[in-house]
């Protein structure tokens, strides 16, 4: 990761890296919620998408096994809440939110 861009991020000052590689979707949710605060975010996600990186939050999104998601669910069925979710993010559709070729 780019240095300024960790440097100013959520994730190098919250002291719960864990977080942003954790196989528990409670705390990836939780990864992802700070993200959302975060002032760099585009760039983080920007840089992850670049790199193709294969696991953990970028930017507010999980990267799982190289494969964008939204969220990550839990073992077991969906609430009735989450079944209508999208799980998977389009690569191409993440490119243009960061505004990236």
């Amino acid at each position: 990761m780019s240095a300024d861009i960790y440097q100013n991020g959520i994730c190098s000052r919250s002291g719960r890296h864990d977080l942003f590689f954790s196989d528990r979707p409670e705390e990836l949710a939780l990864a992802q919620a700070m993200c959302a605060r975060c002032p760099v975010q585009r760039e983080c996600l920007r840089l992850a998408l670049d790199q193709e990186m294969e696991w953990g939050v970028w930017g507010g999104v999980i990267f799982w096994d190289g494969q964008p998601l939204y969220r990550k669910r839990a073992r077991g069925r969906p609430s009735r809440a989450d079944r209508e979710l999208p799980l998977r993010a389009s690569v191409a559709e993440l490119r243009e939110l960061v505004g990236a070729p």
